[in-house]
């Protein structure tokens, strides 16, 4: 029945108020506290164009233990009550409190259902959590998190062998997920890093930045002076993943 309660929360605010006032029975003495919300582990979510589950949970106290918690993602410019988009859990929050503290678990679909590029970005995270005693906490906007349009990037070094002394010609392709059509497009216009790690090495260094051309092609050229893999790297910006292409290894005869 409180989670019931809490999923209520989606219909507006003054529903969620309702979550505020305790149940008659509850103690005064026993307040139920919001310590800890965690989503995807604390990392972006990053989504391309097939669905992807994330879990969340919800940490708080409560002298007489917790029952009952719930973590929404929602996605507005001003207020709760003004959101464009909302991510949830439809099934029943899993919660474990072996004493006071007790934690509460959910596991949120996310899909390209989200089915418009504007909603890549800033995320709020509201938390709502239950004592066995009926007492609630609740937070609109708890925290905050990415949700981000995933990248790809591809990086190709010609000519394979090569001589020492000659030209290489690093070539790939950046593009994203767009969630509008379920594809991935190039991404043009961004600022794509060259790195080269010396064979034997640990360790990639960058070599110069280019950026990517309208359909997302990247090219730029280096001479060849030893053994070593090229790769290209997009570090990402505020509405899409950072991603680094696979390495190609080139043989300097």
């Amino acid at each position: 029945m409180r989670k019931h309660a809490i999923i209520a929360a989606l219909s507006g605010a003054l529903a969620i108020s309702a979550l505020a006032v305790p149940a008659a029975q509850a103690s005064p003495t026993s307040p139920t506290v919001i310590t800890k919300v965690v989503v995807n582990g604390g990392k972006p979510i990053v989504v391309g164009t097939t669905g992807k589950t994330v879990t969340a949970t919800v940490t708080g106290t409560n002298d007489t233990g917790i029952g009952d918690g719930y973590v929404m993602l929602w996605h507005g410019t001003s207020d709760f009550d003004h959101r464009d988009a909302t991510l949830s859990d439809p099934g029943t929050p899993v919660c474990a409190s072996p004493s006071a503290t007790g934690t509460c678990t959910v596991k949120i679909s996310v899909t390209p259902a989200l089915n418009t590029n504007s909603l890549a970005g800033t995320w709020h995270v509201f938390a709502a959590l239950y004592g066995t005693n009926h007492m609630s906490a609740f937070a609109f906007d708890y925290s905050k998190i990415n949700v981000l349009r995933q990248s790809k990037l591809t990086a190709n070094a010609t000519p394979e062998p090569v001589k020492k002394g000659k030209t290489i010609t690093v070539s790939g392709r950046l593009s994203r997920a767009d969630w509008a059509t379920a594809t991935y497009g190039g991404y043009g216009s961004q600022s794509v890093k060259l790195q080269f790690k010396k064979k034997g090495s640990s360790s990639f260094t960058t070599v110069k930045t280019v950026a990517s051309s309208t359909g997302g092609a990247v090219k730029t050229t280096v001479k060849a002076s030893v053994d070593g893999s090229y790769r290209f790297v997009f570090a990402g910006n505020a509405s899409t993943a950072g991603v680094a292409s696979t390495a190609d290894f080139v043989d300097v005869k």
